[in-house]
Order: C-alpha cells, then structure tokens, then sequence
C-alpha cells in the first residue's frame, strides 16, 4: 500500500513567535514507517521537532502523531496533516502555543 504524503510540502503559519513559510519533509525511515523533517519560520527558525508514532488514519488521507519541541524540552505535542491531491491542511497543537493551523499547503517536490 502506497504510503501518503510522501514528498516536501510547504504551508503559511501565523502564531505569536514564527510567522511565515512552514516546510515538510516526509519520507520512510529504514522500517517502512513515516518521519517528518520540518523547518520552521521566524523565532523558531531553530527549533527542532521530533515526530514519533505517525500512523496513517483510517480516512486514508490523514497522518497524525506525537513529538517533541527542542523549545519546550520535555512537552509533547500533537500534528495531524491531511492531504488532498497536491495541497494539505494541518493542525500541531503545542504547550504553552495551544493550535497552531498551517494554511496554504502545497506539494513543492
């Protein structure tokens, strides 16, 4: 079964520390499962998010998971991106930040 999402995606972000263009990466790791490389935007240029147990939902156009915030050292957060042909939307909610949407999502490469 193909896997979702694979491919680098771009979409806006607009909360208090990053405004901006919000990059994804995703592939397959060497077992077959998911993994994101993200590069965000503004105060959180820096910043390094780590995503584990992504998992595909049954709408098989969903992938959410867990992770990790290199500025919230021990918080998790949650992410869910649902893909539609060439564009996405999605919904991270972070400690502290609360729902952060990404908007505008669109297939780059």
């Amino acid at each position: 079964m193909a896997k979702i999402g694979i491919g680098t995606w771009s979409g806006k972000i607009n909360v208090r520390l990053a405004k901006g263009e919000v990059q994804f990466t995703i592939g397959e790791d060497a077992n077959g499962d998911y993994k994101i490389d993200v590069k965000l935007p503004g105060a959180l240029k820096s910043a390094k998010i780590k995503f584990m147990n992504l998992v595909e939902e049954p709408d098989g156009k969903t992938i959410s998971g867990e992770g990790t915030i290199s500025v919230l050292p021990g918080r998790k957060l949650t992410g869910a991106f649902t893909f539609e042909a060439d564009t996405f939307t999605g919904e991270i909610k972070a400690p502290v930040v609360g729902k952060i949407q990404i908007t505008d999502g669109k297939r780059i490469g």
